[in-house]
């Protein structure tokens, strides 16, 4: 492995956890220069903006950067820039850590790539295109400024179909999430507002539980397995209940928990902040 590369893991991971993920680094693997990492501290707002021509390995079409954020629990961001003949400069933002089992990703100029098992993602959208990773990519939402050269990323953006956070609360209407009225309904969606996936169970024993998507471990996305009915962490194998707890490490605290009340109408949570 190239000192490059282990250094990406180093700073993406800490020490010990790039050892565990360079150990699983095939002689196969090809030699990606991974994005370099840097630290931008995000707004009250949530925002985080980059001045493009600061960093001269994300100004070059085909370029990439590795953005971790002080003091929040968003997980690396690699951006990517892009741009298709006779468009303008385009700009993708996704998690940079890969599903498969937490490696950190690198960009070919067409493709994100994880060099220890070779799995590939779409830029664009996060989908996987290669296994063995099989859980897409969290995107987030960008918008780049032609005029001032900056990039914002907004990591608090959410779904337009799901109800946004005001004031620390989302409310669910009943008659548009139907499924929360009956043991073993579910609903996931991300908040405008909060940015964040999160998960509504109404439980075998008719009680509602909210929680937070992100693994407790190294910030990963966590998934709902119906089968299993538990919260799998496909990037180092955590297993949550549906509440929350955790069964499996390497997490060792439970996910964020939210409030939930019930009226005739609707499901509100409190303290999705």
């Amino acid at each position: 492995m190239s000192s490059t590369r282990r250094g990406f893991l180093k700073g993406i991971l800490g020490t010990g956890a790039a050892g565990a993920a360079a150990s699983t680094l095939p002689g196969c693997a090809p030699d990606i220069d991974p994005a370099p990492v840097t630290d931008i501290s995000a707004s009250d707002l949530g925002t985080v903006d980059i001045l493009v021509s600061r960093y001269p390995d994300l100004m070059p079409v085909g370029g990439a950067l590795t953005v971790r954020v002080p003091g929040t629990e968003t997980v690396p961001l690699l951006v990517v820039h892009s741009k298709d003949d006779g468009a303008p400069d385009d700009f993708s933002v996704l998690s940079s850590i890969c599903t498969h089992v937490g490696c950190p990703l690198g960009y070919d100029g067409k493709d994100v790539i994880c060099p220890c098992h070779l799995s590939r993602f779409n830029a664009r959208d996060g989908a996987v295109l290669q296994r063995p990773a099989t859980v897409p990519l969290q995107t987030f939402s960008a918008e780049y400024n032609v005029n001032t050269g900056v990039l914002r990323i907004n990591l608090r953006a959410g779904q337009s179909d799901f109800p946004a956070a005001v004031n620390g609360q989302v409310v669910l209407p009943l008659d548009q999430f139907p499924a929360l009225r009956d043991v073993g309904g579910s609903v996931t969606g991300v908040p405008d507002g909060y940015g964040r996936r999160i998960f509504v169970f109404r439980m075998q024993d008719g009680s509602l539980s909210a929680v937070d998507s992100i693994c407790t471990h190294l910030n990963c996305e966590v998934e709902h397995r119906t089968q299993e009915s538990d919260l799998f962490c496909a990037c180092h194998a955590s297993i949550f209940t549906l509440d929350g707890a955790v069964t499996q490490g390497p997490a060792t605290r439970p996910l964020k928990r939210f409030t939930v009340s019930e009226t005739p109408d609707s499901i509100v949570l409190t303290g999705v902040a």
